[in-house]
């Protein structure tokens, strides 16, 4: 099977690196160039829960793209706002064949995808891996963390995909597995992620400091609980019982990961806010529940973003 990675920060470098070691013929579609440079020289050099490895990778840019020739599969890692240039990058190793595979924060995914292949083509889901890039070609993760993605449409061939694209994570070390109830899974870290994410930018925390004080952890839990009952309008229900459990479990063993969103507040860069807060307070909207909370954090990050953007 013939992978493209797209999307290569932290996860994507992650993900692909452990394909790349178990053997697979990845490659990893890189916009940065010192990212891009690193990896061509030394390659990835990926630390996991105190280890070290340096991973040989196949690394092209967009306009080489199409030298990897056609995917069986493309991998998708970009933040959302990010997806369509991403996959016009590389369209060259798309064709009728083709299945798109979306982890992406936020809510949504399947439906961008659907701009480049048919619905029935598409495999969505969601990773609860952290990462972290060090430096230019260098990746931390940590923890144990299990990915979960389903077919979109009922073609029997893309959930043939989706069985063996799950089995060689596996392999690779990245627990995976196929879940026909992925959307309550994406929920609940959709919920999740509106409050940490924002929070932890917003106060320059990360969630062990931000869950120390009783203040910030309450508000944490309401924001999510805001989340859920949006998901509950919409038809899935979230066991909120288990994003108590997941608080706790960050509060012990991510103490010092740094969000995304964090990372990208302060690099300058445009957040995920709109396909987070901005996708709940919108479906809350539409659907008659109100998100106050959840539009608070959303207009105060949009704030923040209007300091350097």
């Amino acid at each position: 099977m013939r992978i493209m990675i797209v999307g290569v920060g932290a996860l994507g470098s992650y993900f692909g690196g452990a394909l790349a070691e178990a053997g697979h013929d990845v490659t990893l579609l890189v916009r940065n160039h010192a990212h891009r440079a690193a990896m061509r020289e030394n390659g990835l050099i990926l630390h996991r829960d105190g280890t070290e490895a340096r991973i040989p990778v196949t690394v092209v840019d967009s306009e080489a793209a199409g030298q990897a020739g056609i995917a069986d599969i493309v991998l998708v890692f970009t933040k959302t706002g990010a997806t369509h240039a991403a996959l016009a990058d590389a369209r060259p190793v798309i064709d009728e064949t083709t299945r798109l595979v979306s982890v992406q924060n936020g809510l949504g995914n399947a439906e961008m995808l659907a701009d480049f292949v048919p619905m029935d083509r598409i495999i969505y889901g969601t990773t609860m891996a952290p990462g972290d890039i060090v430096a230019p070609g260098v990746v931390r993760t940590h923890g144990q963390h299990v990915t979960q993605f389903c077919a979109a449409g009922t073609d029997p061939g893309t959930a043939a995909m989706a069985d063996d694209l799950a089995r060689m994570l596996t392999d690779a070390g990245l627990q995976t597995r196929v879940n026909p109830d992925v959307d309550r899974v994406i929920w609940a870290k959709v919920s999740f992620n509106c409050a940490m994410n924002s929070l932890c930018a917003l106060l320059g925390r990360t969630p062990g400091p931000l869950l120390d004080d009783p203040e910030t952890k309450a508000l944490v839990l309401a924001t999510i609980m805001e989340g859920c009952d949006v998901a509950a309008a919409a038809g899935v229900e979230v066991d909120r019982g288990a994003l108590r459990d997941t608080i706790e479990m960050v509060h012990r063993e991510h103490r010092d990961h740094k969000p995304s969103m964090l990372v990208d507040v302060e690099n300058g860069r445009r957040t995920e806010i709109d396909s987070l807060n901005g996708a709940v307070a919108a479906a809350g909207e539409r659907l008659g529940v109100p998100t106050p909370r959840v539009q608070t954090l959303l207009a105060l990050i949009h704030a923040r973003e209007a300091d350097y953007l």
